[in-house]
């Protein structure tokens, strides 16, 4: 079975460190593919042994984030004619078997070929100053690894097309797993965003509204941490992943008749946390 990897990323030096770290691991780094967003001579030692492709980063157009997943929509529908699965995330992203005694090629397969899958997302939630743990993210439960030529929505959160969650399959998104990185990924584009907010409000852009609220989003999460009761509550991963399941199948929903996705204030209130185990303690240290 061949299974590849593809990511888009922008400075983010340490998540693309752990992304191939990862992937590299389980699927081989050739069966990497990481596109650089800017000439970045940083992701050229890390991705050396990747495909590995660089864009330049000029002046962004309006409608960047459109054509941003229309590339890797296109591109991932170029890697299915040679591949039986790709998986397609953002860099602090990894797709990883809820349970902790297989890999992800033995998960997949298992599963129907020539299908989209949903991983079920969780979030890395500091918990006090040396722990973690992860907490079911309605919102990262995505469209990831793809079976056969799809059209992904913007930040992959849906897909033009029918797609299932499985709960063999965790999506771990991980910004917070590294403090200094994600206070980085903030100031490499603190100017920009500075910018964006002398504009008039009324004079914005959508596009300029879009990076001014992520700007925020950005901000508020900085100062999560998971409730003290968290802890009391945690189960393992499979558990929590088999909890999630059903209720991402029952919050599925379709969007202006075309796009499939995930309606994260369905379960804003559901609370699941699952256990940091020792492969991602072993992958974050």
């Amino acid at each position: 079975m061949k299974v590849c990897a593809v990511t888009m990323v922008y400075k983010d030096h340490w998540y693309l460190e752990k992304w191939i770290q990862y992937y590299g691991q389980h699927l081989g780094e050739t069966n990497l593919y990481v596109i650089s967003h800017g000439d970045d001579p940083v992701h050229c030692k890390l991705a050396k042994n990747c495909n590995h492709v660089r864009i330049p980063r000029n002046q962004l157009p309006e409608d960047f984030d459109e054509q941003r997943w229309r590339m890797l929509s296109d591109l991932c529908t170029v890697l299915n004619s040679t591949h039986d699965w790709v998986i397609c995330g953002d860099v602090d992203e990894i797709i990883i078997p809820a349970r902790a005694d297989e890999t992800v090629i033995q998960v997949l397969e298992s599963q129907t070929p020539k299908t989209v899958i949903g991983a079920v997302g969780f979030e890395v939630m500091p918990h006090s100053e040396s722990q973690w743990l992860l907490q079911f993210s309605p919102r990262y439960s995505k469209p990831s690894i793809l079976g056969r030529r799809i059209k992904l929505s913007l930040g992959a959160h849906g897909a033009f097309c029918d797609w299932a969650h499985i709960p063999d399959l965790a999506l771990i998104h991980f910004p917070l797993a590294n403090q200094t990185s994600f206070q980085q990924r903030g100031e490499a584009l603190a100017a920009d965003i500075k910018h964006l907010r002398e504009t008039p409000a009324t004079e914005r852009t959508s596009r300029q509204k879009a990076l001014i609220r992520w700007g925020k989003e950005q901000h508020h999460k900085a100062e999560l941490v998971t409730p003290q009761d968290a802890a009391d509550s945690v189960v393992p991963l499979l558990t929590a992943s088999r909890q999630a399941a059903p209720l991402l199948t029952k919050s599925m929903k379709t969007v202006d008749q075309t796009e499939i996705r995930v309606a994260p204030r369905k379960l804003r209130n559901v609370n699941i946390f699952a256990e940091i185990d020792d492969r991602l303690m072993d992958l974050f240290s």
